[in-house]
């Protein structure tokens, strides 16, 4: 059986989704401030793989967080989870306008990259494919 990491794979993962507007004090802190208070918040918790942050390039407020969980935190109570998320983005959030939780499948990564984007230039993602897209995950 060949070894996979789990975002090579085609299982889907349990996901949490909080949307919100960020505070506007907090607007110049998001990028880093966002993807740092997750990876301490939830480094070390059993089944946390990692988080994906995407903040609106029309609006800076406009934040959305994913954070994904291996499929065996799939019996783990997602409302726990996602009050967990939750208290860790409460320092941003000016208003929550929605918590999901969902399923995500992340076969789309760019094998370029080995399967997680940084911050690249537009010239370097335009090099996947239309079914590959990079994202920013931490």
């Amino acid at each position: 059986m060949e070894n996979k990491t789990v975002l090579e794979r085609a299982e889907p993962l349990p996901a949490v989704c909080i949307e919100f507007v960020a505070k506007p004090e907090e607007v110049h802190r998001l990028r880093n401030a966002i993807p740092a208070a997750v990876r301490d918040g939830l480094g070390q918790v059993p089944g946390f793989v990692g988080c994906l942050v995407m903040i609106s390039e029309r609006e800076a407020r406009l934040v959305s967080v994913i954070t994904f969980w291996t499929e065996a935190e799939r019996t783990t109570c997602s409302s726990r989870r996602a009050r967990s998320v939750h208290r860790l983005l409460i320092p941003y959030v000016d208003h929550c306008l929605r918590v999901q939780t969902l399923e995500a499948y992340l076969n789309g990564l760019c094998p370029a990259w080995g399967g997680i984007v940084g911050r690249e230039s537009v010239s370097q993602a335009k090099t996947c494919s239309e079914q590959e897209f990079p994202l920013c995950l931490a």
